[in-house]
C-alpha cells in the first residue's frame, strides 16, 4: 500500500488529502448539528490549509525508487525541486590554469577539490566548482566527471561510463535527492551526486564507479603536486560563496535533521566503502586522533587527518605486497586561525606538511598525496582509497546504521602529539 501511494501522481495524491481533510471537517460539524453553509467553507479552508502545509514540507514531491548502498531492498524517496529562481553559474567553458597563475587567484587557506589520476593532478577551488558543480574531463583518454555538492558537502569524482554505456556528460542539477543534487546527463538520466547513481531516465539503476579525491587547503595541494592544472576563477566569485552556509545551523536546502543523533548534522565525516564494508569517520574524532589504522573489506587501511590543511584521507597499507604500520613523523598541529605576533595582530604560520613514518621500515610518506619521499620505498605511493567526504545529515541517510569512529562523547584522547 505504501508503495502504491508513493507512486501515485503527487497532483491526485494532494487531491485525496484534500478530500480528506474536507470530509473529516464536515463529520466533527455533523455531530454538533446540521451543516451549514460556512461549515463547508471552513472545510474548504481545512483542507486547503492542510495540503499546503504537506506540499511546503515535500508531502507531495515525486517520489523515486533509489537502491541505497549496501541495502537489500530499494526505497522510494522524496525527488524535490530547488526552491526559488534557479541561480545560472558562469556561461563560459572552465579555464585550467598552472600552478604559478593560480597563485595569483588563491589565498594559501583556499580550499580545493584536489584529484591525482594516471599521472595527472588537477585542482578545482570551491570558489570555481562551487557555482559550477560539476566538470567533465578527460585524463588521457578516461572520461572523469568532477563534482562538488556544497549543501551536503560531498567531493566525488566518478568513471564517466555507467558500465559499457557510453559516455555520459553531467549537468547543474534542478532537483535533489536527501539535499543530494540529481545531476541530468544529456539524455534523460538523472545520477544522485553523493552515491553516483542513477534514479531517472533509461540508466536508472546504474551507478558510476568511484575515484578517490580530497578536500584541502590550496598550499598543501601545491606542495604535494606542484605541476597541478587548477580551474580558474575566471569569470565567478573569488571566494567560496557557501561559507556561511557550512557554518549554520541548516541542514540542506530542504531542511533534513539526522535521524542518527551520534554526530551533529553538520558534522563532516569521511566514509569509506570496501567491497561493502562500510565505515565513518567523524573530523571531530580524527583532529583528536589524526592517525587511525584499521581494516575494512579484509584491506588494512590507514585514516589520516593532517590537521593544518584540514585534510582527511584514507590509504591501503599494503606496499609491494607487505603491510605497513605507521606513526608520525613531523608535528601535526591544531589549526589556528591566527598565530599569536609581538604585534597582536596575529598571521598563520607557512604551511608544513604533517609526515609519517611507516615502522618496517623506516621511510617517510606525505600526508596528503601518500607519497614516499624518503627512505627505502622512496618514490612509492600509498594507494588513495574512495574516501567520501559529507555532512552528518546526508551520510547518515544514504548510509544508515553505519559504524562510526569518533562519536559525540567518544572522541579518543590523544595519547602522543602525532
Amino acid at each position: 500500500m505504501k508503495i502504491y501511494w508513493n507512486t501515485l501522481n503527487p497532483r491526485l495524491r494532494a487531491l485525496i488529502v484534500f478530500i480528506l481533510a474536507f470530509v473529516i471537517t464536515q463529520i466533527g460539524f455533523a455531530v454538533g448539528g446540521p451543516l451549514a453553509y460556512v461549515d463547508q467553507l471552513f472545510g474548504v479552508y481545512i483542507g486547503g490549509f492542510v495540503v499546503y502545509f504537506l506540499a511546503r514540507w515535500g508531502f507531495f514531491a515525486t517520489r523515486i525508487s533509489i537502491h541505497l548502498p549496501n541495502q537489500e531492498t530499494p526505497i522510494y524517496e522524496k525527488y524535490r525541486k530547488n526552491p526559488g529562481k534557479r541561480k545560472l553559474g558562469p556561461g563560459e567553458p572552465a579555464e585550467f590554469i598552472d600552478a604559478s597563475e593560480a597563485d595569483e587567484e588563491l589565498l594559501s587557506d583556499d580550499r580545493i577539490v584536489g584529484i591525482y589520476f594516471n599521472g595527472e593532478a588537477a585542482a578545482y577551488p570551491l570558489a570555481a566548482i562551487g557555482v559550477r558543480e560539476i566538470s567533465n574531463e578527460e585524463f588521457g583518454d578516461t572520461p572523469l566527471i568532477i563534482s562538488w555538492s556544497p549543501v551536503t558537502y560531498s567531493a566525488r569524482a566518478y568513471l564517466a561510463k555507467p558500465g559499457g554505456q557510453d559516455p555520459v556528460n553531467l549537468n547543474r542539477h534542478t532537483h535533489t535527492v536527501f539535499n543530494s543534487p540529481a545531476l541530468p546527463d544529456d539524455n534523460d538520466s538523472t545520477f544522485v551526486q553523493f552515491i553516483g547513481q542513477a534514479v531517472t531516465g533509461e540508466l536508472a539503476g546504474w551507478t558510476l564507479e568511484q575515484v578517490p579525491v580530497i578536500t584541502t587547503t590550496w598550499a598543501a595541494w601545491k606542495q604535494a603536486y606542484p605541476d597541478t592544472e587548477v580551474m580558474s576563477t575566471e569569470g565567478g566569485p573569488e571566494a567560496d560563496i557557501f561559507e556561511r552556509y557550512y557554518a549554520n545551523d541548516r541542514n540542506g536546502i530542504h531542511s533534513l535533521m539526522p535521524t542518527d543523533k551520534r554526530l551533529h548534522g553538520k558534522d563532516v565525516v569521511l566514509g569509506l566503502d570496501i567491497k561493502g564494508d562500510v565505515k565513518a569517520y567523524s573530523y571531530p574524532g580524527l583532529i583528536d586522533t589524526p592517525l587511525v589504522e584499521d581494516n575494512l573489506g579484509r584491506e588494512p587501511i590507514v585514516v589520516l587527518h593532517e590537521r593544518s590543511s584540514a585534510t582527511a584521507v584514507a590509504y591501503s597499507r599494503t606496499v609491494n605486497g607487505q603491510t605497513l604500520n605507521f606513526k608520525g613523523k613531523s608535528k601535526n598541529p591544531h589549526r589556528r586561525s591566527v598565530e599569536a605576533t609581538t604585534s597582536g595582530e596575529g598571521e598563520r604560520a607557512d604551511y608544513q606538511p604533517w609526515l609519517v613514518e611507516d615502522t618496517q621500515t623506516g621511510s617517510v610518506w606525505r600526508a596528503v598525496s601518500g607519497e614516499c619521499i624518503e627512505g627505502e620505498l622512496k618514490g612509492s605511493r600509498l594507494d588513495m582509497l574512495t574516501g567520501m567526504t559529507g555532512f552528518w545529515f546526508a551520510w547518515s541517510r544514504f548510509y544508515p546504521n553505519t559504524p562510526l569512529i569518533g562519536a559525540i562523547g567518544e572522541f579518543p584522547e590523544d595519547q602522543e602529539e602525532n
